[in-house]
């Protein structure tokens, strides 16, 4: 009998997205008449890849739960959205609507008095197709607990997961297809349990296991896959609903498999203690393997006294630091005893690195298991193989983009974004000055709201985005009602006609020889002619342009615009550099897409002469269209 091994199973929130939904209350004389959930349109249900929204299908089910006592079953008919006039409520009359999908999750109300817990079933045991998920194990509720229903306003009510889900990517490394029958993930950790019937809060959505069955609760959950045929070297995701749990230190995670080729388990004992949180993604890797074929698990210390060796993997945790190439995946990996080069990491086990890093979204302080091979590299030791990626712990973040906001004096809106894993809120240093949403969790574009600047001087606003892992700051400048604009520079790159800007290699790619700059621009380091934009960087150098002298008067504020892509993946920041000070823009575009505008600006205090740099923080990007000007 062949022997099955698979990597350790990482529990950890690796993406966390608030999906939301709008009731629209409306009376007669609003033309309304109906009670209304909708959710935007996106791909499924039942793969809960962020920010991936819900979308209902006619005949989806739904449990409608109004005042906290009376339940409904509710089936939709109309695509995209539930709409009945069954649970329209009386102007002026206080309603508080609870769901939840689907239906059969649903038991019963247990706390008629309270109105505050339901019980909900989470079944130990589901089906899926390969890629895929057994929707009746994907509960979600829908939580709404203050408000009174006025006949004219329509309240908000969000969609939160009550279940976590763990994604499982299995490889098979044999030469010859496999068939995968179920998984199984079980604790032996006392009162953990995830899966049965449960206690939902439905002001916050938590779930306990329900006093009064208990024996109904098991600390384990299995997906059972019907068709789960895997050919020789090919990678499918599976997702497994549980409720929430926590692994203590010196507790157990299991997970076993079963396949024609046998059955198989890991179990992992964590000397730290591990959350599977609800509403959240939680990713492991694991892989069929031939039976000669034995990962040893080593400290970084132990690994770089192993002989280069090709042939032999070794499994590697440690943390992430110092990202040095994020298309090819290259980066130092830290433990307790050392740091070791990682030369390229890929999401499965392949013979070439197949540019597969950004897909893993690992990050710098991420905790990452790997197994890759003891090679070196003139001398000096690293992991070689390429890599490849077993599981992570996510750490905390929560970065904001642009991180300086520039308005006229005129009132309008502007906007930022949130990148995070985590829960946030904003406070304004100026109450005239709003956001909005004011909190949230995952990623989110905040629109922010001003009003007209009256005076002759300029009003700085600093909005402060407070999480678990810190605080970061938005500073918004507002120019005064007497200010006026110059322009300093426009610069197109119209002139650049060589390559292009939508390819790698061959036609749409950009020239191979460097351009040597113009009056705007006439000092330049590994920049190229592309298409009419100007590439910056070359695959393993950074680029740069640097503009002609600018004068920028006193008391003024310097605007930087200008337009950006990446490579096939964003390889880095780009920075601008004025007078000594830098600033970091993100982008998302790559070449495939279409150009980012981008702005940042810079407050000048005394008359200035000097020069504006844009570069790359790590190899390629695409920049067109540079406008900077200055407004007093």
């Amino acid at each position: 009998m062949k022997k099955l091994l698979y990597s350790s199973l990482a529990i950890a929130a690796m993406a966390v997205s608030c999906q939301e939904a709008e009731l629209e209350n409306n009376d007669a004389a609003n033309n309304g008449e109906v009670f209304r959930i909708e959710v935007p349109i996106s791909e499924t249900k039942t793969v809960y890849t962020p920010p991936k929204k819900v979308t209902w299908a006619t005949g989806d089910e739904i449990t409608v739960i109004v005042n906290g006592t009376d339940a409904n079953k509710f089936t939709n008919s109309e695509g995209d959205y539930f709409e009945t006039t069954e649970f329209i409520p009386e102007a002026g009359t206080e309603y508080i609507y609870h769901a939840f999908y689907p239906y059969s999750s649903f038991v019963k109300s247990i706390d008629e008095a309270g109105k505050t817990d339901t019980w909900i079933s989470v079944p130990s045991t589901a089906s899926a197709s390969q890629n895929g998920l057994n929707s009746t194990a994907h509960v979600q509720g829908v939580l709404y607990g203050d408000g009174t229903a006025t006949g004219t306003d329509a309240p908000v009510i969000d969609m939160k997961h009550l279940t976590a889900l763990l994604k499982i990517d299995v490889t098979n490394n044999y030469s010859e297809a496999i068939t995968l029958r179920s998984i199984t993930v079980s604790t032996n950790a006392a009162g953990q349990y995830l899966s049965g019937r449960f206690d939902v809060n439905l002001n916050d959505g938590t779930l306990t296991p329900n006093s009064e069955q208990v024996d109904r609760c098991v600390s384990s959950s299995t997906l059972g896959i019907s068709d789960g045929i895997l050919e020789a070297g090919a990678t499918a995701s599976f997702y497994l609903s549980t409720t929430e749990f926590t692994v203590p230190v010196g507790s157990t995670l299991t997970i076993s498999a079963e396949s024609d080729k046998g059955t198989a388990e890991d179990v992992r004992t964590y000397q730290q203690e591990m959350a599977f949180a609800a509403g959240t993604v939680n990713n492991t890797t694991f892989s069929f393997e031939n039976p000669e074929q034995t990962i040893e698990k080593l400290t970084v210390a132990d690994f770089l006294a192993k002989d280069v060796d090709a042939n032999t993997y070794y499994e590697l945790t440690g943390t992430i630091s110092n990202i040095s190439d994020t298309e090819y995946g290259n980066f130092d990996l830290v433990d307790e005893t050392g740091s070791v080069y990682v030369y390229g990491l890929t999401a499965s086990k392949v013979a070439s690195n197949d540019k597969s890093f950004s897909t893993l979204g690992l990050r710098e302080g991420d905790i990452l298991t790997l197994y890759g091979t003891r090679a070196a590299y003139k001398g000096d030791p690293q992991v070689g193989g390429p890599a490849y990626y077993i599981s992570h712990v996510a750490v905390p973040y929560c970065d904001v983009t642009p991180s300086t906001l520039s308005v006229d004096a005129a009132e309008g809106t502007t906007t930022f974004a949130i990148e995070s894993n985590e829960s946030w809120e904003i406070t304004s240093s100026n109450t005239s000055y709003t956001v909005s949403p004011a909190s949230g969790e995952g990623d989110k574009e905040i629109t922010v709201t001003y009003p007209a600047n009256e005076t002759d001087e300029a009003i700085t606003v600093t909005f402060t985005v407070k999480s678990e892992s810190g605080e970061k700051t938005v500073t918004l400048t507002q120019t005064s009602a007497s200010a006026t604009t110059k322009e300093l520079l426009n610069e197109d790159f119209a002139e650049l006609t060589e390559g292009g800007n939508t390819a790698s290699t061959g036609e749409g790619s950009p020239a191979t020889a460097t351009w040597g700059g113009n009056d705007n621009f006439p000092t330049t380091d590994r920049a190229y002619s592309a298409g009419g934009a100007v590439k910056l960087g070359a695959s393993s150098k950074i680029g740069s342009i640097t503009s002609k002298e600018l004068t920028v008067p006193a008391n003024s504020i310097l605007s930087v615009s200008f337009d950006v892509k990446g490579w096939s993946s964003v390889e880095g920041d780009i920075e601008v550099t004025f007078n000594g000070e830098t600033h970091a823009v993100e982008y998302t575009s790559t070449m495939s897409g279409s150009f980012e505008n981008k702005t940042t600006t810079f407050n000048v205090s005394t008359e200035t002469v000097s020069s504006v740099t844009i570069g790359t923080t790590a190899k390629r990007a695409y920049i067109d269209n540079v406008i900077i000007s200055y407004s007093k």
